[in-house]
Formats: C-alpha cells, sequence, structure tokens
C-alpha cells in the first residue's frame, strides 16, 4: 500500500458521458493500481436516474459517493463533501475537477480541515456570462493548495500549475473494443461506407455548430461519407434536425464507436488534453482537428486551422483514402499514448504532488 492518505476525487456535472469523469475515471484507476487509497465523490443533475460513469468507475474497483444536484451554490452538497472528507480522516486529501466541484471544495475543505487540489481542464468562455463565470472561478484556484493543467494550453493565467497530461490504460481500453466489422455492424455501416465520427459534447466549445458545414462538405466530396454524431448537450436541437446524418444520441461505449470509424473529427474551439484522442489513438482510429489546445501540438491529431471547416474536411478525406497517411499518423498517435498517457507516470506525478502538499 501507498504512504499516502485517502485521496477523494469530486466533480459535479449533468451526467452524461463526457472527457471530464472520465480523465478522474483513469486518475483514480491509475492511483490505486499503485496502491493510493484514491475514491469518488460525484454530484449528478436529478435527471439522471442512474450516471453510467458510477457504474463504469466501481467497475474499476473505485468506491464511489454519489448524490444528485442541478444548481451551482448547493449547501447540501457542501456539506455532504465535508462530511465524507471528515469521515475519511484529516490528513485526507480533496482533489476536484470542474468548477462547481472547484466552489464546493473550496468550503467543504476548510471544514474539514484538508489539502485541496484542483484539475483545470480548460475553461469555456463563449459570452460574457461565461467570462464572468471564468473570472470567478479563477479567483477561486488562488485559494487552492496545488492546481494541476492537463496540458500547457490549461495552464494559461494560472501561475504555478503542475502539468500533468490525462492518462489512459489502453490495453483495458482496446479489451472492451468489439471487433471493427462488429462494430461497423452496430452502427449500420455497410462495407462501403466511409465513417467519419464526431464524439463529444454537441456544444459551441467543441464545435457542434459547424456539424451542417461538415455535413455538406463531405456530401459534397464523397458519396460514400457517413457522418456519425454521438453526444448530448446543448445543442442537440439543431444537430437532430440535420438530415443525412447517423445521430446516435449519448454513448457510453467509446471504445466500440472509434473502433467503427475511419476517422474522428474533432472542430473543437477549446480542448486541453482529449481523452477522445487518447482513446482514438488505443485503437487506431485517426483524429483530424482544429488546432486548438492539445489537439494542436500533442501528436493526437492532425492539425488544420481552427474554423476552418474546408481544411478539417479535406484532411479527414485524405487520411480515409490514403492508408499510407493513416498508418503513420496513427503510430504517431500510438507514441503518444504511450508515454505521454502511460498510468503508471500519471500515478507517480500525482502522488508526488500530493506529498509535497
Amino acid at each position: 500500500m501507498s504512504d499516502l492518505p485517502p485521496v477523494l476525487h469530486a466533480i459535479a456535472w449533468p451526467g452524461e458521458p463526457c472527457g471530464a469523469p472520465r480523465s478522474m475515471e483513469e486518475s483514480l484507476a491509475a492511483l490505486r493500481s499503485v496502491g493510493v487509497d484514491a475514491r469518488a465523490w460525484l454530484a449528478t443533475g436529478r435527471r439522471v436516474s442512474e450516471s453510467p460513469m458510477a457504474a463504469r468507475i466501481r467497475a474499476r474497483g473505485v468506491p464511489v459517493h454519489e448524490r444528485t444536484a442541478d444548481t451551482l451554490f448547493a449547501p447540501a452538497s457542501v456539506l455532504d463533501l465535508g462530511r465524507t472528507l471528515r469521515g475519511m480522516g484529516r490528513g485526507s486529501i480533496l482533489h476536484t475537477h470542474g468548477e462547481r466541484a472547484l466552489l464546493w471544495g473550496r468550503v467543504a475543505a476548510r471544514l474539514a480541515g484538508v489539502k485541496h487540489v484542483h484539475t483545470n481542464h480548460g475553461f469555456i468562455e463563449n459570452d460574457g456570462s461565461d467570462r464572468r463565470r471564468v473570472s470567478a472561478a479563477r479567483r477561486l484556484l488562488r485559494g487552492v493548495d496545488a492546481v494541476i493543467a492537463v496540458h500547457p494550453s490549461a495552464a494559461v493565467e494560472l501561475p504555478g500549475a503542475v502539468l500533468v497530461p490525462n492518462c489512459l490504460d489502453s490495453e483495458r481500453f482496446v479489451s472492451s473494443a468489439p471487433e471493427r466489422n462488429a462494430a461497423r455492424s452496430r452502427l449500420a455501416l455497410v462495407a462501403n461506407d466511409r465513417c467519419y465520427l464526431f464524439l463529444g459534447r454537441l456544444s459551441h466549445e467543441k464545435g457542434a455548430d459547424l456539424l451542417g458545414l461538415v455535413q455538406k462538405e463531405l456530401q459534397e466530396r464523397s458519396a460514400a461519407a457517413v457522418l456519425c454524431v454521438a453526444g448530448s448537450g446543448p445543442l442537440a436541437f439543431g444537430v437532430d434536425a440535420m438530415a443525412d446524418v447517423r445521430l446516435l444520441g449519448s454513448r457510453d461505449d467509446s471504445a466500440a464507436l472509434l473502433r467503427a470509424a475511419d476517422v474522428v473529427l474533432m472542430p473543437s474551439r477549446r480542448e486541453g488534453l482529449p481523452m477522445v484522442g487518447l482513446e482514438a489513438a488505443a485503437v487506431g482510429t485517426p483524429v483530424v482537428g482544429f488546432a486548438v489546445g492539445g489537439l494542436a501540438d500533442s501528436g493526437l491529431a492532425i492539425p488544420v486551422p481552427p474554423e476552418d471547416v474546408t481544411a478539417l474536411v479535406e484532411t479527414a478525406l485524405r487520411v480515409v483514402r490514403t492508408p499510407q497517411l493513416r498508418a503513420r499518423v496513427s503510430q504517431r498517435a500510438r507514441d503518444v499514448l504511450a508515454s505521454d498517457g502511460d498510468p503508471l507516470r500519471h500515478a507517480t506525478q500525482l502522488s508526488d504532488l500530493y506529498r509535497a502538499l
């Protein structure tokens, strides 16, 4: 067993599968693999009857405490988080993900008398309201004991942030993926179809509003192209109205989707180090994305100029039609995953940070 005290990772989000809770899941599993008593505290929206993430995390051998909360200011959730921490002992550590958990964690950590670490997966600033929220979150970060950034782009304006990239147990992830033909059959893809997959939150920062343009360009350039869209979010209604798109909804089988795809499209406007990129690397599916955050320089994707849908589609088509390019891109991403995304390296970096508090 590790010499570290118990560590509680906490997150509050609507409940659908997305990057931050997936990142937390992999961190928890990596920590437990080296003997750390790592646990999870999840607050999901009331409309989610059963969070698939809770089941996933439990399946990794991690104790999970769940509750529901839909509001930003949730005193009951703060008190519950504080009680959970006190039950773990005064020397325990709180590690939060996301802005709501950051806010609640600041209070709960003080109530419990424990150290507080926060991972910044990246801020979303689409309008004035977002900018005010992010400004408040930055002020809150000044009071935590350590701040983690998953990519240098996520460390902007975060003095003293420690870089700890996301990780992925690639062997476990790949083993959960069906054989490619079976995965494609589940999506009703026939032999000549070429699957262009969007997998993520249907939101402005992920570029979901650009999917109509993506579909138009694909149809103009390739009769075999099938745009598959998996996810949920605030722009779901607009995506649902699109014609000739394979709508998959909110899914928790990303390994199967990625195995079925010929290429992953990421027209994101903001990214840290995307879990979808790591997962695509694990199954050998190339990624083409706008040159933002970790999509720009991590080696997990072929970057194209931001907002340039034509370049995104043309590059994706070239990858699908050129086996040598596809193989080269996929191997480079696998190499990045094997080094920067290694779970043991991740667990060691986190453990060293916890010891230094």
